[in-house]
């Protein structure tokens, strides 16, 4: 796998000037975009660890999930998503499938780095230089500048923290990391554990500040909403990719979703998915 030279400063890539390679074990192959898991792909709801209170009804419906999944069974390229309900339950479709991740990673990357600062650490102006852009506008010399002080290490501590199942570092380069809806979904679920407390508020409004030309899809289906969306998104054009994975709060419910696609003959056609899913999981 080559590493390329020239990086746009947002999600996209641009692949010009191979500068050197390295080893990554155990992915699929760029093209795909996703590795095929068989009857792991069930959209049945299993329980990821949250204590469910009350009487509450289901949020979103299991027959909107259910919808959804036919709905998208029928669109172009290979799409997954997952859904954790305000009950702790992972529902949705190829549930662990592999996708590169592109700048979704970034959410990672930001709970990584807030952990090496450590608890006695107050973000200071070096810190919030860095994460701040890489974040709010998706800035991959940031996210590589982050990516440098944490390592791979630093990833899959974060992963090992939030029982991923799937995620694979991308090696010498975060972009091209496998990551799964289902990990997604459950990492935003219960994110605000994994970060320090003291940088929890500033975690927070990182995440619902994505600056306004990168709000397609899952923020945008959830415009008019009761719902505060806290997310990240990311996409490779070259290989069709478009991902975003969010958390949802409104009060007295809270639910998380990922959405992954590749091979989109269009990357409109991606950010028509991630929306049209949200919506149809919110019933608008």
């Amino acid at each position: 796998m080559q590493v390329v030279s020239k990086l746009t400063c947002k999600c996209g890539l641009l692949l010009t000037g191979v500068v050197g390679t390295f080893l990554v074990l155990s992915l699929p192959s760029a093209n795909a975009g996703a590795q095929k898991v068989g009857a792991r792909s069930s959209y049945c709801p299993r329980n990821v660890g949250a204590v469910t209170r009350g009487d509450k009804p289901a949020y979103p419906s299991a027959q909107r999930i259910a919808s959804t999944r036919e709905w998208l069974m029928g669109r172009s390229g290979t799409d997954a998503f997952a859904v954790v309900n305000n009950k702790g339950q992972l529902c949705g479709w190829h549930l662990y499938q592999r996708f590169h991740s592109a700048s979704l990673i970034k959410a990672m990357l930001l709970v990584a780095y807030l952990r090496r600062l450590g608890p006695a650490h107050k973000i200071n102006a070096y810190d919030r230089g860095l994460i701040y852009p890489m974040i709010h506008e998706s800035d991959n010399n940031a996210a590589t500048a982050v990516y440098d002080v944490v390592g791979n290490g630093g990833l899959y501590e974060v992963a090992h923290l939030a029982h991923m199942r799937d995620f694979v570092s991308g090696g010498g380069y975060w972009g091209l990391s496998e990551i799964s809806a289902a990990d997604q979904a459950s990492f935003f679920y219960y994110q605000d554990k994994y970060i320090p407390r003291r940088d929890d508020g500033y975690a927070r409004y990182l995440l619902s500040h994505i600056e306004s030309d990168q709000q397609w899809g899952i923020p945008q289906a959830a415009q008019g909403t009761p719902f505060t969306v806290f997310f990240k998104g990311g996409w490779l054009p070259e290989q069709g990719i478009e991902n975003q994975a969010a958390r949802l709060e409104r009060p007295g419910y809270t639910f998380s979703l990922a959405v992954l696609t590749s091979n989109n003959p269009s990357e409109g056609y991606g950010q028509e998915t991630e929306e049209d899913v949200t919506a149809r999981l919110l019933g608008r």
